[in-house]
């Protein structure tokens, strides 16, 4: 589906999130992320952050209690991994995942980062397979991603197998929110 055939819906309207699902949010900073994650809150989820900020000042000024953070820093201490430690990155997921009595909601802030201290490809493989985790147990992933930081055909390889949602900025200057997949639009 063409970019240009989206349909915009505001924030407010999105219905639940559709189990099994990644969504690749497009903004600058993931402050609509972190709406859609209080939302899923609100609803009994559990959260996992993994962030290139530490998650406690990510969520600073909201209602988010999230079950387990991960800042993504070569700085050693407790909650804390080095961004280059993929598999280990993979492996608190799954394990966040499976010991979630409740729907598990990921949200991944600092794939940008991750790119540029692993490789592209190394990373598109690593949403694919968060991704394949989301698909197989019915949970949901949240990514905030600014794609202007990727190539045309290295966006268009991200968005493949992900439920887009772009967020620009109106006329007005209040943030809008647009979903698209394969399969069609959903408001």
């Amino acid at each position: 589906m063409h970019k240009s055939e989206l349909s915009v819906v505001d924030l407010s309207t999105i219905e639940e999130p559709i189990e099994g699902t990644a969504y690749l949010v497009e903004e600058r900073r993931p402050r609509q992320s972190i709406a859609l994650c209080e939302k899923y809150l609100a609803e009994g989820a559990n959260l996992m952050i993994i962030s290139r900020d530490p998650p406690q000042k990510l969520i600073e000024g909201t209602s988010i209690s999230p079950r387990k953070t991960i800042w993504l820093t070569n700085l050693p201490g407790t909650d804390r991994l080095d961004p280059t430690s993929i598999g280990l990155l993979m492996g608190e997921i799954r394990k966040f995942v499976e010991d979630s009595k409740k729907k598990a909601v990921i949200l991944i802030d600092g794939l940008e980062f991750l790119i540029s201290v692993n490789t592209y490809d190394r990373m598109l493989q690593f949403v694919n397979q968060v991704r394949d985790i989301a698909v197989t147990t019915g949970s949901i992933v949240i990514i905030p991603f600014d794609m202007r930081t990727l190539n045309e055909r290295e966006q268009a390889l991200l968005e493949r197998n992900l439920q887009v949602i772009q967020t620009p900025i109106s006329n007005d200057g209040d943030q809008i929110i647009q979903i698209s997949s394969e399969d069609g639009i959903r408001t």
